[in-house]
């Protein structure tokens, strides 16, 4: 897989999330580049204690804004014995409109961003998230800060087998053979066209979208439940899958978090989100 790409805006979200994206890097042998969305130290506290310990202090808070992954590589290392390759992008300011030429000069293939919910535990995804996915190509992993730290095993791409993108099923072919997990491919029909009757719908899959290459990873379900939010429902809390994936600005992704902004997603689906560009 191509190298991870995780945005840091130094709060408890983004910490979490950094420890999964390292267990990822880890597990994909990838490169795991942290993108500081501001520098935590150019505010009016820092500078004057910045100002009235010149020499040694300054050091010691300039170290720490490196620290605190170090500290999340020695965990992963001593639980899981992986230590993967880790980078800060350095002298480019953040910006959605500057993730493409970050994405293409660090042959990145996925973003990560960490999410929390508000007082009432709602979680809500930002414009600005889904912005640096479309401007950028690549897919976005939203992590929840309560989605307990474990490596994804059941994996469910919600779609209409009729639209079902390839490119989205190969992708995520490669991530379950490096993290050893299986891929669900959930037949939600799409409002307006006719539920596919089960032998078709399987005989379409085995045509269409199974290979060598990924038989020994994916897997087929045609739902009846037309109710997309309904429907994951089930299949986060009835069949445990751990990772759903949604195509932003689509049928599915609109029928779980609104068509409208700002997008909600449902308190019952507390599971990392992965969402591909329209």
């Amino acid at each position: 897989m191509k190298n991870i790409l995780i945005f840091n805006d130094f709060s408890p979200e983004a910490e979490h999330a950094t420890q999964l994206a390292l267990l990822l890097a880890g597990k994909t042998n990838s490169n795991l580049y942290v993108w500081n969305t501001f520098d935590k130290y150019e505010n009016p506290v820092a500078r004057e204690l910045a100002v009235a310990h010149a020499n040694e202090e300054d050091a010691e808070i300039k170290a720490d804004n490196t620290n605190w992954i170090l500290k999340l590589e020695s965990k992963l290392n001593w639980e899981n014995g992986l230590l993967p390759v880790v980078k800060f992008i350095e002298g480019i300011d953040y910006s959605p409109l500057q993730v493409l030429s970050v994405v293409k000069k660090y042959d990145v293939g996925i973003l990560v961003r960490g999410i929390t919910g508000d007082g009432e535990e709602i979680l809500h995804i930002e414009a600005e998230v889904l912005s640096c996915s479309t401007k950028s190509g690549c897919p976005i992993l939203l992590i929840p800060e309560k989605f307990e730290y474990r490596m994804f095993e059941k994996i469910v791409y919600a779609t209409d087998l009729r639209f079902c993108r390839r490119e989205i099923v190969i992708f995520l072919t490669q991530l379950a053979k490096s993290i050893n997990a299986s891929v669900l491919i959930a037949n939600i029909s799409t409002q307006g066209l006719p539920h596919m009757e089960e032998n078709y719908a399987r005989t379409v899959f085995a045509d269409t979208i199974l290979s060598r290459d990924n038989q020994e990873h994916i897997y087929f379900s045609n739902i009846k439940e037309r109710n997309v939010a309904r429907a994951l429902d089930i299949l986060v809390n009835g069949m445990n899958n751990d990772l759903v994936v949604l195509v932003n600005n689509k049928f599915h992704f609109k029928e779980l978090v609104g068509h409208n902004m700002p997008y909600t997603i449902p308190t019952n689906i507390n599971v990392p989100l992965l969402i591909f560009p329209s």
